[in-house]
Order: C-alpha cells, then sequence, then structure tokens
C-alpha cells in the first residue's frame, strides 16, 4: 500500500512539474523520456508507453527501477464496472412496459349495409335542399333589383 501511495504521489508529482517546466516554443522532435528530480533521485517517465521508473545512485552508476502500477486492480475494477452497466441496462429493458397487441385486423370487408344506403340518400335530400334555396334566394335578389330600379 505505501507503493502505490508513493507511486501516485510520483506520478502526480511529474505531471505537476511537467506542465510547469514546458518550455514556449515546441521541439523539433519529442524525445523519449522526460526526467524528474525526487528525494533521491529522478523520475523517469517514457513519453511512448507511460511507464514510470525510479533511477537511483548505486554502487557502479544508475540504476532504474520500474514503478510498481496496479494496473491489474484497474483493469479489473473497469471489468467490473462494465458488467454492472450491462447487467443494469438489461434490467432498465426489462422493466419498460411492452407495447400493447394490436387488435387483430379484418380480413373481409364489411358488407355494404342499409345504413350506408340511407346515408347516400340523406345527403341527396340535403343537397337538393340547398339547391332549391340557393335557388329561392338568388330569385329574390334578381327580383329586389327589378324594383329597386326606376322604371323608364
Amino acid at each position: 500500500m505505501p507503493n502505490l501511495r508513493l507511486a501516485i504521489a510520483v506520478l502526480l508529482g511529474c505531471a505537476a512539474t511537467s506542465a510547469l517546466a514546458q518550455d514556449s516554443k515546441p521541439q523539433d522532435t519529442p524525445l523519449r523520456y522526460s526526467f524528474n528530480r525526487v528525494d533521491d533521485g529522478f523520475l523517469r517517465l517514457d513519453n511512448s508507453s507511460g511507464q514510470i521508473a525510479f533511477c537511483s545512485p548505486r554502487t557502479v552508476g544508475w540504476a532504474c527501477q520500474a514503478v510498481p502500477e496496479d494496473r491489474a486492480a484497474l483493469e479489473k475494477e473497469i471489468a467490473r464496472l462494465q458488467d454492472e452497466v450491462t447487467s443494469l441496462k438489461t434490467a432498465i429493458a426489462a422493466l419498460r412496459a411492452p407495447p400493447p397487441p394490436r387488435p387483430p385486423a379484418e380480413l373481409t370487408p364489411a358488407p355494404k349495409s342499409d345504413e350506408a344506403k340511407q346515408l347516400r340518400e340523406d345527403l341527396h335530400r340535403a343537397r337538393a335542399a340547398i339547391e332549391n334555396a340557393w335557388r329561392r334566394l338568388v330569385e329574390m335578389i334578381v327580383n329586389f333589383q327589378k324594383d329597386m330600379m326606376p322604371k323608364s
């Protein structure tokens, strides 16, 4: 557990110091490694793979050791959360009410009944009554105009 805390602190320190230490002018070729000074050595960040190593002086030169990551635990947690999301989506789909069933369609057309015939007759009579009323109205207007015009 202390190694994990150290690794997290080192990672945060690297991110903060590298962000502050960046030059304003861009470099032509990106560097493979970036180094940050820590207590008794340096942290080496591999810019291509993201791995972190702690480099310190030894009896014979310098040596770098990989900082232990708890990557397996992170991968396990990601897999667990993905499974949980999948199960929750399944549960939501199960809780949704299914659409109501469609009523059966009638395959045979309904025969023309006496009501349809009666309706046509009623419409015919209504049309005749409206035409008759219109004709009378026009005749009344014509007669009114004749009465109002001065006789010469």
